[in-house]
């Protein structure tokens, strides 16, 4: 308005309040007063008397000296024309006589800015609806901080956005990166302490609602774990050439046809119930393969006679360690013959009972928990057991410079011949199971013997465990091959003291290599020429090294002499095998080919492990009891057993031939072997 008007408002002056609080005894807010608490009539009265009441003077009061001084600063301030805008002061504190007037408890927001008119003291001889007015209007009049300014406010005392023209453009500029992020990292610092805060808040706060709380959270949890299990819950899945064939109005059973349908003889047979996986360790692949790693196996027991034998190899004199475990003995058996005895009959012969062969995995040995869980199960059905330790496995030293690899089938080999020796009784047969790396040695192996048409007939069949079938450690998770490679180096530094007594430089560079490799495929690439081998055909010559690891993982591929399997064979495999299932889908169909192969496939298993809650048990959690693959490999054991006892099939006849065909193929030239290879 006009400066000489009377009516155009005061000028007014803009005060940054700075954490100022005026104490008192109320305490509580007004929503007319949003700067502090609301003060009663009589107080406002009072405050109004003291401050802005008219220039006459009371008798007896000393105010009257600081009200002319008062006014004469109001004096001289109308002689500067113009209001004053956005001079930022800090405000006076108020003086003790006013403070002793003002009986309310107030915080003024110290992120407000308050604008407060410039008056006379003339303007106090207004009534209390005046005063009233010019005290909303100054409410009104307050401008909040932006969250930049607030941030500047705290941090420095003031703030840089009202003094641009002062500072200049290009310090404003400079400034708004930094402003920007400090901004962003106040917001989610606040969110954060906001969250937090609400989630202490939400706690309880006794041990009542404390179990309450952990109960339902349990009861969330298995209820959860309960419809996984059930979504997991089905039957396996089988593929084979297992359907009877009907030849000339005949029907002609092969023994492998016979094997299922023992297997799938009512709804309660192992190739036709549920697996239910047990909670919490079977539904997930990654745990059940842990926890087949890590869990130790059944107890010994003194019901079981277990003891170790050594084997040399004839190839080189590496030495193997076999672990075994005899089932218990009878009321019979135990009058007749001592424990001792016992061991001398399987260390010499004649053994008077079928023997299962189990091999372990990489990095493994037959102490592992779920080779002796598979042992103690053959047991249980009155089988021998026997755990086979590779080169340099289970504390046997290594006693050469090679050690084992996943393509050498020479130590089976020789294993296999010490243990069919001594099988004399015409109802001991030998079962070979092998588990992951394990598994894919006796399916080469059984393919090299099917193929040179030199297995021998007290070989009755074989089960293999998550068979990876095609090896390639170059393409390996890049989670597990570091992993397995550590197991590897470790295998190395516990056999340091023969490996470091190989003096040939061409050796010795390798293991350095190997040493310095991350990955499983970097220690194949560089350990590969130092590999022991064998040719896949009879005389199976025994060899030393590959050109690289591309070789050796081609070398070591079973499913390149799986189609050439003469004996009944089982596969297991899970589809949540996070390690060996996308390399067994890819090579699904040699083994298809096979009419001696029988796939079976489970939703949940992992890698070894196929923890299961059985049916009329308690075992939940698959802790305790056996997992379905010892259940499924006895099964299938028994039922080769029974075939064979039934003798609807005679044991030369595996490939389907006379056995004429059979000895002309072992007499057939190697450029002709090879052709079929």
């Amino acid at each position: 308005g006009d400066e000489n008007d009377e009516t155009s408002p005061a000028p007014i002056t803009r005060y940054r309040i700075n954490e100022t609080s005026i104490m008192g005894p109320l305490g509580q807010t007004s929503s007319s007063n949003p700067y502090g608490p609301a003060i009663s009539d009589e107080d406002r009265a009072a405050l109004e008397d003291r401050s802005f009441s008219s220039s006459e003077p009371s008798q007896g009061n000393n105010n009257d000296d600081v009200r002319n001084s008062d006014n004469e600063d109001y004096d001289q301030d109308q002689t500067n024309e113009g209001p004053v805008v956005d001079q930022e002061q800090t405000p006076k504190a108020p003086s003790t006589e006013i403070q002793e007037s003002i009986p309310y408890v107030g915080t003024i927001d110290h992120d407000a800015v308050v604008v407060v008119p410039s008056q006379p003291d003339s303007c106090a001889a207004s009534d209390n609806d005046g005063n009233h007015n010019h005290n909303e209007s100054a409410r009104n009049s307050a401008v909040e901080l932006s969250e930049e300014d607030e941030y500047r406010l705290r941090a420095y005392g003031t703030t840089e956005k009202y003094n641009v023209d002062a500072a200049g453009p290009n310090n404003t500029k400079s400034s708004e990166p930094s402003s920007s992020f400090r901004r962003l990292s106040r917001q989610f610092s606040r969110s954060l302490a906001r969250r937090r805060s609400s989630m202490i808040e939400s706690l309880p706060e006794t041990p009542a609602g404390w179990a309450v709380l952990l109960c339902t959270s349990a009861s969330a949890l298995l209820g959860y774990e309960l419809q996984l299990q059930q979504s997991l819950t089905a039957p396996p899945l089988v593929f084979g050439q297992v359907l009877p064939q009907s030849t000339g109005g005949k029907t002609k059973p092969s023994l492998l046809q016979q094997v299922y349908q023992h297997m799938a003889a009512t709804p309660q047979s192992i190739l036709r119930r549920n697996i239910q996986p047990s909670l919490f360790v079977g539904t997930r692949g990654l745990v059940a393969s842990t926890a087949a790693y890590a869990m130790g196996g059944p107890a010994s027991t003194e019901r079981h006679v277990q003891f170790r034998q050594i084997i040399s190899m004839p190839q080189d004199g590496a030495q193997v360690g076999i672990d075994w475990e005899l089932p218990a003995a009878t009321a019979s058996t135990a009058s007749q013959k001592t424990d001792e005895q016992r061991k001398d009959e399987i260390r010499n012969g004649p053994i008077p009972t079928s023997v299962v062969l189990i091999l372990h995995g990489i990095n493994n040995h037959a102490g592992f928990g779920y080779v002796r869980s598979l042992m103690r199960a053959c047991c249980d059905k009155g089988w021998v057991a026997a755990g086979m330790n590779f080169r340099g496995c289970g504390g046997v030293p290594l006693t050469t410079p090679r050690a084992y690899n996943g393509a050498h089938t020479g130590d089976l080999r020789s294993v296999v011949h010490h243990i069919t020796a001594r099988l004399v009784g015409p109802d001991s047969y030998l079962f070979l199971v092998g588990n992951s790396l394990g598994a894919n040695l006796v399916a080469k192996y059984l393919g090299e013997e099917g193929l040179s048409g030199t297995v021998s007939s007290k070989v009755a069949g074989a089960v293999t465990l998550g068979n990876p079938m095609n090896i390639n450690s170059g393409k390996m998770n890049q989670v597990f091959s570091p992993l397995l490679t550590l197991g590897v180096k470790k295998l190395t530094l516990e056999n340091w003291s023969t490996i470091r007594q190989m003096n040939d430089k061409h050796y010795q560079s390798a293991i350095r290599k190997a040493m310095c490799s991350f990955t499983l495929g970097e220690w194949d690439n560089a350990a590969a020429p130092i590999f022991v081998r064998n040719d896949p055909i009879y005389p199976f010559a025994f060899r030393t090294g590959y050109k690289d690891g591309k070789a050796y993982w081609n070398d070591a591929s079973s499913y390149r002499l799986i189609r050439f399997i003469p004996v009944p064979t089982l596969q297991l495999m899970a589809a949540d095998d996070t390690l060996c299932y996308t390399n067994f889908k890819n090579a699904f169909g040699y083994s298809i080919a096979n009419p001696n192969v029988m796939i079976v496939e489970t939703t949940c298993g992992g890698h070894l492990g196929w923890q299961e809650s059985p049916p009329k048990r308690d075992h939940l959690f698959g802790i305790s009891g056996t997992s379905w693959s010892d259940v499924a490999t006895t099964d299938f054991i028994e039922a080769v057993l029974r075939s064979k006892e039934a003798g609807k099939q005679s044991p030369p006849d595996h490939f389907g031939h006379s056995s004429t065909i059979h000895h002309q193929t072992q007499t057939t030239s190697s450029p002709t072997i090879r052709s079929r290879l």
